[in-house]
């Protein structure tokens, strides 16, 4: 299982705890349990460093805390139902395992926390100075579950449990992003809402650099227009084939990366589980209410989102008149896509209008440009879906560096642009806002 934190919030527990690197020091983690189709995540909400004056017992490799003390610290977790997790510093080795005296704490604490906060699982840590972590969670019964931290900030880190041994696919790769950096892509589920013109592209580029596993959700059928845009598209699928199914074809037969997930389903707020489950989103659809959906899950689930997309203005005389496109990486610690200017409440409503509504606001002139067909070439939607696959590589592998990513990429095909801009923190969101 996965227990993902804000980078933020990690760098200052990590700093608390090595205050003092000559005694073990001790900090609570609580966070609330996701059920996923690929098991249970814990997203962390709040950390506590253990005071002083809590410490009954505190040595260079032993440790105890008043249970009263104890008690208080853990109060919002038993308010909010959330997972407990405790952690503590080993100061003198240089690889994170649990000890027998830590075996011994946890088989006396776990029992006491799943008695005050029932029903969930509770769980520990080691931490050592290089910043190598082990993870254990406990379910009721005392059943033991290994478990990575994920930390989630400009890129994302854990520890990785797959290995490239004798894969010679990715020899050249790796000469670029090194072979953690290959690592992490096998390790890592990526989920693709919208299988369309970059969509298509963004999963097949994913599937050639051995991401290992991903997710496809679309409910389109191909159709005539789409042919000329959809990788691996011919003109039988036009009529008959899912887009999503197009997409897998083209993974599976690739075979660089495990079979496609296919969900030939719009998204929903049914699809919660199955999103929280990717460690990235990329949303490539056309429509207000998937994104705003994709936009809080990424939040509330501290899953990185990558938002892609292109606009094109036509002329009276059929000339293309303006142009942009769009690369937006949201997440924890980052402006969300409302922010950002690309969730537009005004549509939403429109979009949960049945046809016959839609038709009454636009005959009574409430309404204008409704299902109007916009312009898509394959050209324009290579550069953006390359340079979307591009900051999942910053993301992932840190293949270059974590200072200062770009937050927004904009383009103008036309003038042969592209821009990064940046926007200032809006605490007042309440989605992105701390």
């Amino acid at each position: 299982m996965k227990i993902r934190i804000h980078e933020k919030i990690w760098q200052s527990l990590f700093q608390s705890l090595w205050e003092h690197d000559d005694i073990e020091s001790a900090g609570i983690l609580m966070g609330e349990l996701a059920e996923t189709p690929t098991g249970k995540i814990v997203v962390v909400k709040r950390v506590v460093s253990i005071p002083e004056k809590a410490y009954s017992t505190r040595k260079v490799d032993q440790i105890s805390i008043d249970p009263v003390a104890f008690n208080r610290l853990i109060r919002p977790a038993k308010d909010n139902n959330w997972c407990v997790i405790t952690i503590h510093t080993h100061p003198k080795t240089r690889d994170a395992w649990f000890s027998k005296a830590d075996d011994y704490g946890d088989s006396r604490l776990m029992p006491s926390i799943h008695c005050q906060i029932p029903g969930l699982l509770h769980g520990s840590m080691v931490v050592v100075r290089n910043g190598d972590v082990t993870a254990r969670m406990f379910k009721p019964n005392g059943q033991l579950m290994e478990a990575s931290l994920w930390r989630i900030g400009n890129t994302v880190t854990t520890a990785v449990n797959v290995s490239c041994k004798d894969e010679s696919w990715f020899d050249r790769q790796q000469l670029a992003l090194g072979e953690a950096g290959q690592l992490k892509l096998r390790n890592l589920r990526i989920g693709i809402v919208g299988l369309g013109g970059i969509g298509s592209l963004i999963s097949m580029q994913l599937a050639h650099l051995g991401v290992g596993q991903l997710v496809l959700i679309d409910g389109d059928v191909v159709e005539h227009s789409n042919v000329p845009r959809i990788i691996g598209a011919n003109k039988d699928d036009a009529g008959r084939t899912y887009k999503v199914d197009v997409a897998a074809r083209y993974i599976n037969n690739l075979g660089l990366s495990s079979p496609a997930e296919v969900y030939r389903e719009y998204l929903s707020s049914e699809h919660e589980a199955l999103v929280a489950s990717c460690d990235v989103i990329v949303s490539c659809v056309d429509t207000h209410t998937p994104r705003a959906l994709l936009n809080r899950y990424s939040y509330k689930y501290s899953a990185p989102l990558i938002d892609l997309g292109t606009v094109f203005r036509v002329g009276d005389t059929g000339k293309i008149v303006s142009d942009a496109g769009r690369v937006v990486i949201v997440g924890p610690g980052r402006p969300c896509l409302g922010c950002w200017g690309h969730i537009d409440s005004d549509a939403i409503r429109i979009e949960s209008m049945s046809d016959k509504e839609i038709q009454q606001q636009v005959d009574g002139g409430y309404i204008e440009g409704v299902n109007v067909t916009q312009p898509s070439v394959i050209g324009f939607n290579t550069h953006v879906a390359g340079a979307g696959v591009t900051e999942i590589l910053r993301l992932v592998t840190g293949f270059a560096g974590s200072d200062t990513p770009p937050n927004r990429l904009a383009f103008s095909f036309q003038n042969g642009v592209v821009k990064r801009n940046s926007l200032a923190a809006q605490p007042q969101c309440s989605i992105c806002g701390q």
